[in-house]
């Protein structure tokens, strides 16, 4: 049992980490209604009689402090041992205002009588019922208690008590506490708080527990705390030790599921003053819990030592790890040197982290290692990486892939003003599959992810996961497209790399740039060069719809490989140009396909349809149109139907492509046609209405010639993959007919007239057999 006198002024003292203050905060927020209260009943004690200074004790909370207090009740006195005194109900306010700071429904003083005969105030026991206290910081970090610290006043200190006070253990039952941090974005409470403490009297150690439930709303968690050691205070000389720690966490915090935590200590020493200093003895922490994509993790660390005095600090060898997964889980383990300094010049020798996944060689595996020196200046939370070693080896696919890059990096985490935020940037080059390779970018408020990729080259099919095997009789759900990420930071990304293969396609010169403001996420402009030609592309999605708008054009570019690598169908030769706007809305694939609108324009030179020969098709002519039968074709391999120009526009609704203005041209065909693509089925029903219009030649060129400038229709339909051709002969015959009728009356009138009267009348010939044949 030790007498407290009055706090003396101090010094200022040396800036103190964050956690340090806030526990001491904290605490002093909980005792600092209590001590308002039990430093005024030392006077009232002496009368017996304390409910005739109710109103002294109020006027001078309220002209020392500027706050209200509120005794409503009747304070007793019990001389029956225990002596004690019962407040009844109190509450008071916040510094010059009428909300509530705090607030009980009973404060018990189990008094040793004794002591006061001697006019000594030993309080043996200071019990709390149901106390609600609120603390708060605002964005600038002041507290809303801090006015009630004796270091708030230095320049006047208050009158020394005649009388010693002592008080040895603490009490609180069902307690709440409210806590709302603007600068560190902390709301929530502590419900059910239990709290006891002893040992607060300078003596014997004492046990201490505390039990509580802390729900928060940002962030968003609900645990149940336990805490439980030994206390041994010192108030005269401002310290605080705490040995034997023990304490428990389960609940849900962010990140993590049913989560349970163990931390154990041996020591945590701290002194308060201008000669404050904390040490810490044996740290150990284990946590295991699920992820929120459902993953289980367990990780430990482990801290021998830890001491700070000042402005200088001191910490051990520090030995963390962490296990992410099941089949192929995810190993992390970090090491770091012992280090020491000042607080705001802190050097790691080394710092170390290996990351590994799954066996070595097999798809999914990684072996990486981080090294680097670490600076820290833990009073601006400003951290640096002077000298990143980063090097492994990943295999994403079947191949494994080495990488080998330095650089640096560091962060600051905006401790140097209330406008400013964290930042970090980082620097990094070297080898990546062999390639040369340059990434720098950094992080910005509010919330943007910078990112600069120049890669010699880059081979994408060694980065993809090969397709899973999937039963032939099941037919797995589309996977959804997740761009939740790109609502939640912003993204400015720009890339160059010069060779990039993808699905068995070279393409050069490559760059783009990437962006998100969270609402929109756009890829825009995008270019790259190969199969002869170009492409550029404009994408912009509205994130928030996943809504998908497409302008992409191609020049000059050879269309087979392209088609081959992208669709897995080979049925169009040539040198294409193409054109497109398009947009789609969806969560998935499918639901994109099925929601495509918009217009697309192609047009291919000197190429070919491949899988059935139209001049082919259309001989035997004569004996076809004299049966008035259809004829049947399949898809031939190695067939194809060849042309020196291909036109055609298209008009997108609901992801089925309408046609009408196919331009097909050859030396001995023209080919029109029209008819509609269905995407989502992947089905077509398309009429062709090609015309001989050349000089045939070979076998069946007699029969050919018949049909020279007549239209016989050719219907494909079916599905994509087996489409079927019918020549339709029975619908041909008419217009060969009316074909030979007009070059019979057209010829005939160039004979009989001059060729000035013959012209006009030759080009009213056709319109003479409208309405004739169907």
């Amino acid at each position: 049992m030790t007498e407290v006198t009055a706090p003396q002024p101090e010094a200022p003292a040396p800036r103190r980490r964050w956690p340090m203050r806030l526990f001491k905060g904290l605490l002093a927020a909980l005792l600092a209604a209590v001590i308002l209260v039990v430093g005024g009943m030392s006077i009232l004690l002496l009368t017996f009689d304390p409910n005739q200074y109710k109103a002294t004790l109020i006027q001078v909370v309220q002209e020392r402090e500027h706050r209200t207090l509120t005794l409503p009740g009747t304070i007793e006195i019990t001389l029956f041992p225990p002596l004690t005194l019962r407040t009844g109900p109190f509450s008071l306010s916040e510094r010059d205002s009428p909300a509530v700071f705090a607030r009980a429904d009973d404060l018990r003083l189990h008094l040793d009588l004794f002591a006061l005969l001697r006019r000594k105030l030993v309080v043996d026991r200071v019990v709390m019922i149901k106390p609600q206290i609120h603390v708060a910081r605002d964005a600038q970090g002041r507290l809303n208690f801090a006015d009630l610290l004796p270091d708030s006043k230095p320049e006047s200190a208050p009158p020394r008590s005649p009388l010693g006070l002592s008080v040895h253990r603490l009490q609180v039952e069902q307690g709440v506490l409210f806590y709302d941090d603007d600068k560190a974005k902390l709301h929530g409470q502590l419900d059910g708080l239990d709290v006891g403490l002893s040992g607060l009297d300078g003596g014997n150690a004492g046990a201490f527990h505390l039990e509580t439930t802390a729900r928060f709303v940002q962030p968003a968690l609900a645990t149940r705390i336990a805490l439980r050691g030994k206390l041994l205070a010192d108030p005269a000389q401002h310290s605080v030790a705490l040995t034997d720690l023990a304490l428990s966490a389960q609940g849900d915090v962010p990140g993590l599921k049913a989560m349970q935590a163990q931390l154990s200590a041996d020591q945590l020493g701290l002194r308060t003053g201008s000669l404050w200093a904390l040490t810490a003895r044996q740290w150990r922490i284990k946590t295991t819990g699920r992820t929120e994509s459902g993953e289980n993790l367990s990780a430990q660390i482990s801290l021998p030592t830890l001491e700070a005095k000042g402005d200088t600090v001191q910490i051990g060898p520090l030995d963390a790890s962490a296990e992410i997964g099941a089949a192929q889980a995810l190993q992390l383990q970090c090491k770091a040197q012992q280090a020491a300094g000042a607080w705001s010049a802190l050097r790691v020798p080394v710092a170390q982290c290996d990351v590994q996944r799954g066996a070595a060689g097999k798809p999914g595996a990684m072996r990486l290692t981080l090294a680097s020196p670490l600076q820290l200046d833990l009073t601006h939370a400003h951290y640096v990486l002077p000298a990143i070693k980063l090097s492994g080896q990943l295999t994403p696919s079947a191949k494994p892939q080495t990488l080998a890059l330095q650089g640096n990096a560091q962060y600051d985490g905006g401790a140097n003003g209330p406008m400013s935020g964290p930042t970090a940037q980082f620097q990094l080059q070297g080898l990546l599959a062999g390639s040369g390779m340059k990434l720098s970018g950094g992080w910005a408020q509010p919330d943007t992810l910078r990112l600069d990729v120049n890669a010699d080259r880059l081979n994408l099919d060694d980065w993809l996961p090969p397709p899973a095997a999937q039963p032939k009789a099941a037919a797995p759900a589309p996977a959804p497209i997740d761009l939740a990420a790109f609502q939640k930071l912003g993204l400015g990304a720009q890339f160059k790399i010069g060779s990039l293969l993808f699905k068995g396609m070279q393409w050069s010169a490559v760059q783009g740039q990437l962006t998100s403001d969270r609402k929109t996420l756009a890829l825009q402009p995008f270019s790259a060069q190969g199969f002869g030609g170009s492409v550029d592309a404009n994408l912009r999605v509205n994130l928030a719809q996943q809504q998908y708008t497409l302008q992409q054009s191609g020049r000059d570019v050879s269309v087979q490989p392209v088609l081959q690598a992208l669709v897995g169908k080979d049925f169009l030769l040539g040198k294409a140009n193409w054109t497109m706007n398009l947009s789609a809305q969806g969560q998935t694939l499918p639901a994109l396909i099925a929601s495509l609108s918009g217009k697309a324009r192609l047009d291919v030179r000197n190429g070919a349809v491949k899988g059935f020969n139209l001049a082919q098709m259309l001989r035997n002519a004569r004996a076809l149109l004299a049966a008035r039968k259809d004829g049947q074709f399949a898809a031939t391999a190695g067939e194809q139907t060849d042309f020196t120009a291909l036109g055609a526009t298209f008009v997108l609704q609901n992801g089925v492509a309408n046609n009408s203005d196919l331009m097909v041209q050859s030396p001995l065909l023209r080919v029109g046609g029209e008819g509609w693509f269905d995407l989502p089925r992947q089905r077509l029903d398309y009429l062709l209405l090609p015309a001989v219009v050349g000089s045939p030649r070979g076998q069946g060129g007699a029969d050919l010639a018949v049909l020279r400038g007549v239209t016989v229709p050719v219907r494909i339909a079916g599905s994509f993959a087996q489409p079927s051709y019918t020549v339709l002969w029975s619908q041909a015959g008419g217009n060969l007919l009316k074909q030979t009728l007009k070059n019979t009356l057209q010829n005939e009138l160039q004979k009989q007239l001059a060729p000035a009267q013959a012209q006009p009348l030759q080009k009213a010939v056709p319109g003479l057999f409208k309405g004739l044949f169907p």
